[in-house]
């Protein structure tokens, strides 16, 4: 398909544990994050107040928690080679996380992978990190700020492929024409009747899309 587009998240999919989840709790308030996490399982949370209140207790810099990062992030096996396969087939290979480009672009730089990344911003400030939100405040279909706002913009091409893991990639994964989905997603997914593919890593979505 000569206008497929892969739209995979980052915190979760991309690395093998939700970065997101680990910096906010490590470097922030773990009883916030506790409860905040509670809140969005629970249903009685937003995923964008979610966010905004585990960042707000995180004062480190952003220097100190890239390095962190770097040295501790995991990629899922298989990334660089459907980055590669999606360029060679000419497919457009889109990164969409509800993460900060502060933080993953450190990531993918260090891994030698060039895409296309649309993701939120933060003001990591002293007396506490502040979510610049770049997605719409809430979405027609789920009620949240999500990322189906991105993904419907690709909406023409000849298949939308959407490769997620967790609770952000909901609303995006239903408005897709293929997902592959693993963890979270997958039983979300299950829970619903809605047809995915399970993936481990990146080299299974490979196959998957080569086939």
């Amino acid at each position: 398909m000569s206008r497929r587009t892969i739209v995979v998240d980052f915190d979760g999919t991309v690395t093998q544990e939700d970065l997101l989840d680990t910096i906010a709790s490590r470097f922030g308030d773990p009883v916030v994050y506790q409860e905040v996490e509670d809140g969005l399982h629970e249903g009685h949370m937003p995923l964008r107040e979610v966010i905004t209140r585990e960042f707000e207790p995180v004062t480190r810099s952003l220097e100190e928690i890239v390095e962190w990062e770097l040295e501790n992030v995991s990629i899922r096996p298989g990334f660089r080679e459907l980055v590669e396969l999606a360029k060679e087939r000419g497919w457009r290979f889109v990164i969409v996380s509800s993460g900060f480009h502060e933080l993953i672009e450190p990531i993918l730089e260090h891994e030698r992978v060039d895409v296309e990344l649309h993701a939120n911003r933060v003001d990591p400030r002293p007396d506490g990190w502040r979510v610049l939100w770049q997605y719409d405040e809430t979405c027609d279909s789920c009620g949240e700020s999500c990322k189906r706002s991105i993904v419907q913009e690709f909406a023409g091409d000849d298949e939308l492929v959407y490769v997620g893991d967790g609770f952000s990639d909901r609303c995006a994964a239903e408005a897709s024409d293929r997902v592959f989905a693993t963890k979270g997603l997958a039983t979300y997914l299950d829970e619903r009747g809605i047809a995915y593919d399970r993936f481990d890593d990146f080299h299974d979505v490979a196959r998957g899309l080569a086939s």
